[in-house]
């Protein structure tokens, strides 16, 4: 019995120790979970706090310590109702009843007392309930910002007559808002998933619009103007970004600019109109002899002076001098019609722009102006007698710019009036060369007739064989009193007398003829060139006239290249001519390309087969400015696909520099000097040139 007694004993002991070590496990189990929830409490970036059954705080980390204004020591083991904190008691009835149903519950509430915005999250587990508590302040602040600027944008939009509107990144309306939409019949409705196409009404514009959105969706920022309905809107974009600076779209304002645009060009034209006469002014005299130029326009300039004009003001007051140049103004104006614009220079100075050809000339202009004088003014009940000395200049002749051509017809009117007032006088050129230019106009006239016109070609290579391809036809005049007449001499009085046109046709079949007997002779590959001028592209028939001696002479279409200046580049007129040539196969080549600034904006929509690098750049290639500008050249036209031809290569230098580019073909004097047609084909029928 004693050894079982002491076997119970030591049983007894045995289970008291496990049961010690059990109890002790669990009290460490229980602390290591509860370090690691409060590791995993610490760590949350909201505030937490757990409450048990008994609605007491259990656990409690950093923030929301900071958020409630406690410490975990003051709370730990408190009922919440304790807690003198609307974030503790006033959320004990929401605990409980989360603790009853199992139920999670989340809102949103401001606590005016803290002017806090906090976001709530009261989640159930097991036997314990955990709040979640995060402080949404700067989050609401901003999304009611936001909301006072939408509200306050919308109130302004609602007052301006303005469009507001974005577009994704296919350019398609997002959004359009704005006073604007109603007055121009509009709704956001009708307007989402369309492009910006439905604000811009006219083909040329919408091009200019697309490029402009296309940039700012690749970040740039763009304005445009727009004629839409009647009204002028102006349209500010600007990328439209995410927070972290990806672009989604673009948004966009438009204003209505109208009466900004309609005051601007008032402005303009008050700018340009003499308040005296009502004439254009100055600034638009020296405007319209810019256009003039442009356009390769032959016209003159008659600076007209009325004589004695100081003592009308002398005598008869400034009032009845300002009534008399209103007069004058007017007799100039009814006298020229539609020959002729008159401007006011200044004082008693009157300016008259004509453009030249055989039925209005300088001298009958002026002729006319003088028989006007012929009959009295009245003012103030008296009738005055006036003289007027003029003075002129003619473009290009006596002038490549507008102050010079004024600066001439200024100066020949003041020698007329010192010869003797009511007087007409011509720029010294001009009196210089008129008999010599009038017996040329003349004889001009039976140039053709008398079979003194001929053509000369220079041949044209190509660089890669070095072998004749072609040639330019170049007009000589041989005349039977002064010899060889160069173009430089008469084109510009037969362009000014409309002969250009019949000389034109006449080395059009002519040269055609050549060429076409030339590829019969075996040269089958021969091409000709032939220069036209603006005033041949005027004529409504010429491509039909072309048609036409390509047919007679039997001549292929793609044998015919068609030069052209490159100022007639920005001639509109002739574009429909360029293009129906184009067509039929005729090759146009801009000619002297490079010299002028108008060529490059048309480039690249004009209907040309190549271009002509002019002779300056080539002479003066040792200058690396001009190299460059012929490596642009170049390169412009191989990225458009045009051929390039290089003219006035004298030197081998100029030779070296223009192949080494990759140009197609080449002319000037280092190859030959224009040559008549027996020359040429022997020049085909020889081997490389060099």
């Amino acid at each position: 019995m004693t050894a079982i007694a002491t076997l119970v004993g030591i049983v007894a002991i045995l289970a008291a120790a496990v049961l010690v070590l059990i109890v002790q496990f669990q009290a460490l189990s229980g602390r290591l979970l509860d370090e690691r929830r409060y590791s995993l409490l610490e760590s949350m970036g909201d505030g937490v706090y757990i409450v048990n059954r008994r609605s007491q705080f259990t656990h409690i980390n950093e923030h929301a310590e900071n958020l409630l204004r406690v410490t975990a020591a003051e709370v730990i083991g408190k009922r919440l109702d304790k807690v003198l904190d609307p974030l503790a008691s006033d959320l004990l009835p929401e605990i409980q009843a989360v603790h009853r149903s199992g139920e999670p519950l989340e809102r949103v509430q401001y606590f005016a007392s803290r002017r806090r915005w906090i976001e709530i999250r009261i989640q159930p587990a097991l036997d314990e309930v955990l709040v979640y508590l995060r402080d949404i302040s700067d989050r609401k602040r901003a999304e009611n910002m936001l909301r006072d600027s939408e509200r306050r944008l919308r109130l302004l939009l609602d007052q301006v007559p303005a469009l507001l509107w974005t577009i994704d990144l296919d350019a398609m309306f997002t959004s359009v808002v704005g006073t604007a939409l109603a007055y121009h019949g509009l709704s956001e409705d009708q307007l989402a998933g369309e492009t910006i196409d439905v604000l811009v009404p006219d083909e040329d514009s919408r091009v200019l619009a697309r490029a402009a959105v296309e940039r700012v969706l690749r970040g740039e920022s763009e304005r445009f103007e727009v004629f839409f309905n009647e009204r002028w809107l102006q349209h500010h974009v600007e990328p439209l970004r995410t927070s972290s600076g990806a672009i989604i779209g673009a948004i966009g304002v438009a204003l209505d600019i109208t009466e900004i645009k309609e005051a601007a060009d008032h402005l303009s034209r008050l700018a340009r109109v003499d308040a005296l006469t009502q004439l254009p002014n100055r600034l638009a005299l020296s405007e319209s002899i810019e256009t003039r130029i442009a356009r390769e326009e032959a016209f003159g300039v008659l600076f007209v002076d009325l004589d004695r004009f100081k003592m009308i003001n002398d005598t008869l007051g400034h009032r009845a001098g300002d009534e008399l140049l209103r007069a004058f103004g007017e007799r100039l104006r009814s006298t020229l019609a539609e020959r002729a614009v008159v401007f006011r220079s200044g004082g008693d100075e009157f300016v008259v722009l004509a453009s030249l050809d055989a039925t209005n000339s300088l001298p009958m202009i002026a002729a006319d102006i003088q028989l006007a004088m012929s009959e009295p003014f009245l003012i103030d009940d008296r009738q005055l007698f006036m003289a007027a000395s003029i003075g002129s200049s003619a473009y290009p002749e006596d002038g490549r710019g507008s102050e010079e051509l004024l600066t001439r017809a200024d100066g020949a009117m003041y020698r007329a009036k010192h010869q003797g007032r009511s007087r007409i006088g011509f720029d010294i050129a001009s009196e210089d060369a008129s008999p010599y230019r009038l017996r040329l106009e003349q004889d001009l006239h039976y140039a053709i007739p008398r079979g003194e016109l001929c053509l000369v070609y220079q041949p044209i290579l190509d660089i890669a064989s070095k072998r004749v391809l072609g040639a330019e036809a170049l007009l000589r005049w041989h005349h039977d009193k002064h010899g060889e007449i160069l173009p430089e001499e008469f084109i510009g009085i037969a362009e000014q007398t409309g002969m250009i046109v019949a000389i034109s046709r006449w080395v059009l079949k002519t040269a055609c003829l050549q060429a076409a007997t030339m590829r019969r002779q075996g040269h089958s590959s021969f091409r000709i060139a032939v220069n036209l001028s603006a005033r041949d592209f005027g004529e409504a028939d010429l491509a039909d006239s072309i048609s036409a001696i390509l047919e007679e002479t039997n001549l292929p279409p793609d044998a015919l290249d068609i030069e052209i200046t490159e100022s007639m580049m920005i001639d509109d007129v002739a574009l429909m001519t360029m293009r129906t040539l184009r067509n039929i196969g005729v090759g146009v080549i801009v000619d002297d390309f490079g010299i002028a600034y108008s060529s490059l904006g048309y480039l690249k929509r004009l209907p040309i087969s190549g271009v002509k690098i002019d002779r300056g750049f080539i002479r003066d290639i040792a200058d690396g400015y001009d190299r460059a500008i012929v490596r642009a050249i170049v390169s412009l036209a191989r990225s458009l696909d045009l051929r390039v031809i290089a003219e006035g290569v004298e030197v081998p230098e100029q030779w070296e520099f223009v192949r080494s580019l990759g140009c197609d073909a080449v002319q000037g004097f280092y190859f030959g000097k224009p040559v008549a047609p027996d020359c040429i084909v022997k020049a085909i029928e020889s081997t490389p040139l060099f």
